[in-house]
């Protein structure tokens, strides 16, 4: 009989910690004319005057520690280069050193397919690949060569296995579809939505047999991107229909989709699991009240791992969770924005014909059995 393990894998959307939450670290990158921001903020809240590597997570800490995985959108370069790229709105650094917050919350894979990651150039770039080599952090979306960019991370679960139990593999690809300006960077994994990107990407992904050449289970596949518009409810149709073709032509297993701002509705199509928008987990953003930008949520995969069948999903749980004073804070269920979470997911869910429930307990978070 194959033995079974359970493995949790949590999924955050856009962790930005540059900027104002950059200054709110002993160490950071001068900017004055944040700073001056952030000293106005302390003085109004000075339980904050020691924001450490633990403060951007809040009270989401333990969950992040119970994972087996956990895999975020990292919405800023980490550099301490100069030279922003000219012409663009908002230019986002955080100081090497801030890497340990990502450390304290035990983050294994950072994505770098968005549009922040080349805000100081190619210099910030090579830069915050550095840092999270050093640090042990895999990611994938960008790199120091094309090579780099598209090639998948891949992570293995347990993270530690002595025992002769069976390990398993997870590969996880990025790629974003704005901006177009950095179609100029090959080390950059852009993409579209033409046949041309999609004949590559099935070349890229290549789908999976059952097993792989050497009798080992064939790995889990996310496919981890920065997509469609900000500030839409409903996926991009053709957003939609390439997370289909991902599923269906290349043997991705979940679809972990960011850039929205704020959280979008989950489908479940084939057994296979698409995130369209994860929402912003943690940022120094104003909040759009219509939309309710500084709402999201952790989503947790469970997994089932059996021997050579490899990793099969088991369930997805969402814990909503608000950004508040440069803080995520899991939300408790008796909140009134806990409830603004879970209805307005279960209700575009639902539209694509997806049906959440809800767990018994205090944190009544929203259940999908996959």
């Amino acid at each position: 009989m194959a033995s079974k393990q359970l493995f949790r894998l949590n999924f955050v959307g856009d962790v930005m910690l540059g900027r104002l939450i950059d200054q709110m670290f002993a160490t950071h990158v001068h900017e004055p004319g944040e700073a001056s921001t952030v000293e106005w903020f302390r003085r109004r809240n000075p339980d904050l005057n020691r924001y450490t590597e633990v403060s951007p997570w809040g009270n989401t800490l333990g969950l992040f520690h119970e994972a087996d995985l956990n895999l975020i959108n990292l919405e800023t370069s980490v550099t301490t280069h100069p030279n922003a790229w000219p012409n663009k709105v908002f230019n986002y650094r955080m100081h090497p050193a801030n890497v340990v917050a990502l450390q304290a919350a035990n983050v294994d894979y950072a994505s770098l397919a968005n549009n922040h990651t080349l805000d100081f150039k190619f210099e910030g770039l090579i830069e915050t690949v550095h840092t999270l080599k050093q640090a042990g952090i895999a990611f994938a979306g960008a790199g120091e060569t094309t090579e780099e960019a598209l090639k998948p991370a891949r992570l293995t679960l347990p993270k530690h296995h002595s025992d002769g139990s069976p390990a398993y593999t997870v590969e996880i690809v990025s790629a974003s579809d704005h901006p177009r300006d950095w179609a100029a960077v090959p080390q950059f994994h852009l993409i579209d939505y033409s046949p041309k990107t999609r004949e590559r990407l099935r070349a890229q992904l290549s789908k999976g047999q059952p097993h792989s050449a050497n009798g080992a289970a064939a790995p889990l596949r996310v496919f981890s991107v920065h997509w469609g518009p900000n500030y839409l409810w409903r996926p991009d149709p053709e957003a939609r229909d390439l997370a289909h073709f991902l599923i269906d032509e290349c043997g991705v297993d979940i679809i972990h989709g960011h850039s929205s701002h704020h959280v979008q509705g989950v489908e479940q199509y084939k057994g296979k699991l698409i995130i369209y928008g994860c929402g912003d987990f943690v940022d120094d953003y104003a909040i759009n009240q219509s939309y309710r930008n500084d709402l999201s949520a952790i989503w947790r995969v469970t997994v089932e791992g059996k021997d050579q069948e490899g990793l099969h999903l088991k369930s997805l749980e969402i814990f909503p969770t608000r950004i508040s004073r440069f803080q995520a804070e899991l939300l408790d269920s008796n909140d009134p924005d806990h409830d603004w979470v879970r209805e307005k997911i279960t209700k575009l869910s639902g539209e694509m014909g997806t049906v959440m429930s809800e767990a018994a307990g205090d944190r009544g978070q929203l259940v999908l059995q996959l």
